[in-house]
């Protein structure tokens, strides 16, 4: 008898999901180019490469994640649960490496990395703290930590894309996905052994694909008030994503 949804361990039925959407449409790509813009532009100011760092991209997908980080860095490694994501990404970018792993179990020795992101990914791990404590194992003492998750605290968020709400909307989400408090964030950071050293919400992400098909009709006006929320300052704190970054400590510091 073949088991329940429930009965399955989340890590599979996060893979099968997104193995199913690479499948039937190639690539993972919620975001406009503008929206990836915006990611990049977080990314240079909070963490500030010298592109001479080693990194790892934990949930790269299809490579679209690749976009924020490549020219910033010495060597990039993209990680992702998902074998059909993984395999697209290596077909587009084979100068990269690419690999098939979970990030609550990373298939790498410690102190590794000078830089691990998180690409929209925790949202996704039922676990993420654990993934976190992962990263900071990975990470060299000093290493940076740079993640971006949906927040909990937007609008849309709250009322389309968490379980709880009598307005959810489970077409395109994932099993295991729900947007995440800020704080929930932090105290994870700091119960992996890791400093925060930036927490800020963002708007002006753009979408570039959504579902269900009603509400992707809709996108362009979304994008343009969520901009416009942003430009007034409320998306620091209400911004559709929580960008959270972390720093492992040096020990006698």
């Amino acid at each position: 008898m073949a088991a329940s949804s429930a009965t399955i361990d989340p890590r599979v039925r996060e893979r099968q999901f997104f193995d199913s959407v690479v499948a039937e449409e190639g690539e993972i790509h919620s975001f406009a180019p503008r929206g990836w813009r915006v990611i990049e532009k977080r990314f240079r100011q909070y963490l500030q490469p010298n592109g001479g760092e080693a990194m790892l991209d934990v949930g790269c997908g299809t490579g679209e994640s690749r976009q924020v980080y490549r020219s910033h860095v010495r060597s990039y490694i993209g990680l992702d649960l998902s074998e059909r994501a993984v395999e697209r990404a290596s077909n587009r970018f084979p100068q990269d490496e690419w690999q098939v792993g979970d990030a609550t179990a990373l298939p790498f020795a410690d102190a590794t990395f000078d830089i691990v992101a998180f690409s929209s990914v925790l949202h996704h791990i039922d676990d993420f703290p654990k993934a976190l404590a992962e990263a900071a194992r990975v990470l060299k003492p000093g290493g940076r930590i740079f993640a971006f998750d949906p927040n909990v605290y937007h609008p849309a968020m709250a009322l389309l894309r968490h379980p709880s709400s009598p307005l959810y909307l489970s077409q395109g989400v994932s099993p295991n996905e729900k947007p995440l408090r800020p704080v929930v964030l932090c105290r994870a950071f700091r119960a992996a052994g890791l400093e925060v050293t930036r927490q800020r919400a963002q708007s002006g992400i753009a979408y570039q694909d959504v579902a269900p098909r009603l509400v992707r009709l809709g996108l362009g006006a979304f994008n343009i008030v969520d901009r416009a929320w942003e430009a007034v300052g409320l998306g620091r704190w209400f911004g559709t994503f929580v960008v959270t970054c972390g720093r492992k400590p040096v020990a006698g510091t």
